[in-house]
């Protein structure tokens, strides 16, 4: 099982959670010079999952569970500094889906709080912590324009999941797709143009791609089984998804046209 795949180091690894054994989720860094893999953290003793990398590479994001349905939120240096590690609160809960802010030291993530999911900003040292939705229905997925001036993400506020987009401050959100079922976990381009994401309209899920505003949604998958989890190349003309093929979840380079 692999999931959450992150194209960082300038295109030449790629960071996936897989399962490790039944019981661990591991960070795995996959080098494509030669196909070699390795623990991201080689001493992690809990699960770690949803990777997250600045633009410039320095500084990632993940979730780490910390008990029994107990998820924190780790901010650290690709270096090796810890800069945050951020516990959920009480009882059982977590984050989901952090993004690295691109332009500013800030972590977005969804989290469950007072009955609602909503987007949260946190900044790198754990603190600072801002709402950024504040709607019905669940928030999650949130993905940075490469500017930073917008957040695209998922949203259920209309009733079933579609993609949504708002400025990166928070505010009003414009509706990106209005499809029979579920869209979810947009990703921005590097030129910040078009937005693919995984879409479940055609009965399973797929990989498709629109243009920033919504416009020319273009189906890039066909597969009786779950295509899923896309991430951009650095030039833009790739992604990397995960692909279901024979009961088998691995790692897949397909054309972003």
């Amino acid at each position: 099982m692999k999931f959450s795949p992150v194209v960082c180091n300038g295109g030449r690894e790629i960071v996936y959670v897989e399962l490790a054994d039944p019981t661990l989720y591991r960070l795995t860094r996959l080098n494509l010079a030669d196909g070699s893999t390795t623990p991201l953290h080689a001493d992690a003793k809990t699960s770690e999952f949803e990777p997250a990398f600045s633009a410039d590479g320095r500084t990632y994001a993940y979730l780490r569970t910390s008990g029994t349905l107990r998820v924190n939120l780790v901010i650290q240096e690709t270096a090796g500094a810890k800069l945050g590690d951020v516990p959920p609160g009480d009882g059982f809960s977590g984050m989901r889906s952090p993004a690295v802010a691109p332009d500013r030291p800030f972590v977005v993530y969804s989290f469950h709080d007072n009955g609602r999911q909503q987007l949260f900003e946190i900044d790198f040292a754990g603190k600072s912590k801002r709402a950024l939705t504040d709607s019905r229905g669940i928030n999650n997925w949130p993905a940075f324009s490469p500017d930073g001036r917008e957040i695209s993400f998922g949203s259920s506020r209309d009733g079933d999941f579609e993609i949504y987009h708002m400025p990166a401050a928070g505010g009003e959100a414009q509706r990106l797709t209005f499809s029979v079922g579920q869209d979810i976990r947009p990703k921005y381009s590097p030129d910040g143009k078009r937005i693919a994401f995984t879409s479940h309209r055609d009965g399973n899920a797929e990989i498709y791609v629109m243009n920033a505003d919504g416009s020319d949604q273009k189906r890039l998958t066909v597969s009786p089984e779950r295509d899923d989890y896309c991430d951009w190349y650095p030039d833009g003309k790739r992604l990397v998804i995960v692909s279901e093929r024979a009961g088998r979840h691995d790692l897949y380079s397909i054309p972003a046209e």
